[in-house]
């Protein structure tokens, strides 16, 4: 999970990005993960004055989706 949110948040490295990438490859529930984590944070961004929405904000977003969403 700390891996999907440095490569969500642009600050991987090319190493980490070819291995996530590589990952990415093999793993559902992470395919799955980063690509809600990464439509959060387009909406969040689209909808929030163009500036970086909370860290807070994201993570309450997160937890009620979870919560909602059957497994």
């Amino acid at each position: 999970m700390e891996m999907l949110q440095i490569i969500v948040d642009g600050e991987a490295t090319s190493e980490q990005q070819e291995y996530f990438k590589n990952h990415m490859d093999r793993c559902l529930p992470c395919f799955k993960s980063y690509d809600l984590d990464m439509a959060i944070k387009q909406l969040l961004k689209s909808k929030c004055c163009g500036g970086e929405a909370p860290t807070g904000l994201i993570e309450q977003i997160k937890s009620q989706i979870n919560q909602n969403t059957p497994s």
